[in-house]
């Protein structure tokens, strides 16, 4: 079964057994976050203003991961998300004993500026790279 976001002109499926928290109250950027019942995959949107400057995000947000995760491997991305061109960035690192990807991928809408973040066990990613792209797709298909 499906569950529905429709909150700020946003509105996506997503499955029903995740947990949602959602940041949209608190200043910009505007943060979806969706968890897997078993903590172990995570698919977030962060909602900016156009004019914002991504590459300022992206090297801000990278800087952190690497204060979090000193092994942090980072390569160019590009993919297609939703029939939209999606550019940003694959990183690998470990958390604990586990290899963890995480994409970062920014696509831009007339109103706003996307960062889709999906993040799961780099064994476990391909499988869930699949629901990932279908919330991503739900949610621009609706734009």
């Amino acid at each position: 079964m499906t569950a529905k976001y429709d909150k700020l002109g946003l509105k996506f499926l997503y499955p029903e057994n995740w947990k949602l928290i959602d940041d949209s109250d608190s200043e910009s950027p505007h943060v979806i976050t969706l968890e897997s019942p078993d903590g172990s995959c995570i698919w977030a949107v962060h909602v900016y203003p156009q004019d914002v400057d991504r590459d300022n995000i992206l090297k801000e947000t990278l800087a952190s991961m690497q204060e979090t995760y000193e092994d942090l491997e980072v390569s160019q991305d590009e993919t297609e998300l939703g029939g939209r061109e999606a550019k940003g960035v694959e990183t690998l690192f470990y958390c604990l004993d586990f290899l963890v990807r995480a994409q970062l991928h920014f696509v831009e809408t007339e109103d706003h500026l996307l960062l889709f973040w999906t993040q799961s066990e780099d064994r476990e990613f391909e499988k869930n790279a699949q629901v990932f792209k279908a919330i991503s797709f739900s949610l621009l298909q609706s734009l």
